[in-house]
């Protein structure tokens, strides 16, 4: 009886001592697969952030380019519809019709800078944001054209030459002058000019 006794507490013991072997076992190949994981997560990230030769010419594309915003009234697939929306709305008289991408956007004013923005509320309107970029002029000055875009008011641009004469009965001051006879709002009078000179003169192209 007391050889059996002995023998029992024996193989408790070794039990134990084997239980508590295969826990730390387990905990250490818990502990070496997490390190490893966490390791290779951060090469991954690493090689995702410094693989950037895509992503660092879009930040120079953007750099290149001019952000305004328009007041939006619609977007349609076809010129005729879009020209049919404006002439039913006597309101929409002084809108420029813009085909790009293959739709056509029905705008009503542009601004320079967001907190410019006017929105009425009786308007059927909304704000967007897009992307002025570089074209091919046909007859102006793109510099000369972008000067008066990004000018406060246009009535007091002048357009010069070389030592700084004043341009007189140049295309761009012909249409600047139509314009600012047209209409006083700032907003609406460079919306004609952007609509002028990415259309007929295509010195820029509008983006989103």
């Amino acid at each position: 009886m007391h050889f059996r006794k002995r023998y029992s507490r024996n193989i408790i013991v070794r039990a134990m001592v084997q239980g508590v072997a295969i826990g730390l076992a387990a905990v250490f190949v818990i502990g070496l697969t997490i390190f490893t994981t966490g390791e290779k997560g951060a090469n991954s990230t690493k090689k995702v952030a410094t693989s950037g030769p895509n992503a660092e010419e879009e930040q120079a594309a953007d750099g290149e380019a001019v952000t305004m915003f328009v007041k939006q009234y619609g977007v349609f697939s076809a010129k005729e519809a879009a020209t049919d929306f404006v002439a039913t709305d006597p309101s929409l008289a002084k809108t420029v019709i813009f085909p790009v991408n293959g739709q056509f956007y029905v705008w009503g004013a542009t601004w320079v800078k967001e907190s410019h923005v006017v929105l009425n509320e009786t308007e059927d309107a909304f704000k967007k944001k897009i992307r002025v970029v570089d074209g091919t002029c046909k007859q102006a000055n793109r510099e000369e054209v972008k000067k008066a875009l990004l000018a406060d008011d246009l009535s007091k641009i002048e357009l010069s030459v070389g030592g700084g004469e004043k341009k007189k009965g140049t295309d761009l001051q012909k249409k600047m002058t139509a314009i600012t006879a047209f209409t006083k709002d700032s907003s609406i009078a460079r919306l004609h000019l952007l609509g002028y000179y990415s259309n007929e003169d295509p010195c820029f192209k509008i983006q989103f």
